[in-house]
């Protein structure tokens, strides 16, 4: 499912498009704002391949993205799994970047590959919203790269893990943040921000406990990727932790 991918020491070459790496941003740069910026480390994408090869036969129709950054992470899903339909949202209030817009353009994606900016991912009325207005049929795949804190990814999940299709995949990206030591500094803004780690917890959790709830849940360093079971749920009334509390 992946293309091939060009890895350099500031920038990422994927045909002919260009993602300028976030990490390694320096003043030696000339390109202007002719790329993407792109909020993903190569050991990172390494994993998404490695999860993808072990999951071929898997080809998502409908794919929901939370958390865009400048945009280059909607591209890069797009050209690699090539949807029918791709809507990503952002809390940032802004609009698509020039490089985008002629992306989308170019290529005539209008219909396929849509921005929402100004979507908080805890706003759940929205995100219904927005997912019953834009995708006929349910999803296949949701990639959480938004807040990565507790609250608000939590009741991302509970929104839209019932709009999965059974066998779909929920991915909950840099679950594992307040475990890494560079985020341990009394001085970084999110020292005091409830991380993932209980929540992808409390999703092991319900994996033992409910028969139908989760098919199955894959964690990697850099993400966890939860596998809708074949329970019927409704999303607006759907508590993850009533599934905890269940015997089995």
């Amino acid at each position: 499912m992946f293309k091939t991918l060009i890895w350099q020491k500031d920038r990422m070459l994927m045909d002919d498009l260009v993602f300028r790496l976030q990490h390694h941003l320096s003043d030696d740069w000339e390109l202007a704002d002719r790329c993407f910026i792109f909020f993903k480390t190569q050991a990172l994408v390494n994993q998404y391949q490695a999860f993808f090869s072990a999951h071929r036969e898997f080809h998502p129709r409908n794919v929901f993205e939370l958390g865009l950054w400048d945009g280059g992470s909607l591209a890069f899903w797009f050209e690699n799994l090539r949807p029918a339909k791709q809507i990503g949202i952002d809390i940032q209030q802004r609009s698509n970047s020039q490089y985008l817009q002629n992306y989308i353009k170019d290529r005539k994606l209008a219909d396929r590959l849509k921005v929402y900016w100004g979507i908080d991912q805890s706003d759940a009325q929205k995100i219904g919203a927005i997912v019953s207005h834009e995708f006929d049929g349910p999803l296949d795949l949701v990639i959480d790269d938004a807040s990565h804190f507790y609250e608000p990814t939590k009741t991302s999940f509970e929104c839209l893990f019932p709009l999965l299709k059974p066998g779909g995949f929920y991915l909950i990206e840099d679950w594992a943040w307040e475990l890494w030591n560079e985020f341990k500094s009394p001085d970084h803004p999110m020292v005091n921000e409830t991380g993932l780690t209980g929540l992808v917890a409390q999703l092991v959790k319900a994996t033992g406990v409910s028969r139908s709830l989760i098919r199955s849940i894959t964690i990697y360093r850099g993400f966890t990727a939860v596998e809708r079971g074949d329970a019927v749920l409704n999303s607006s009334t759907f508590r993850l932790l009533d599934h905890i509390t269940e015997t089995a």
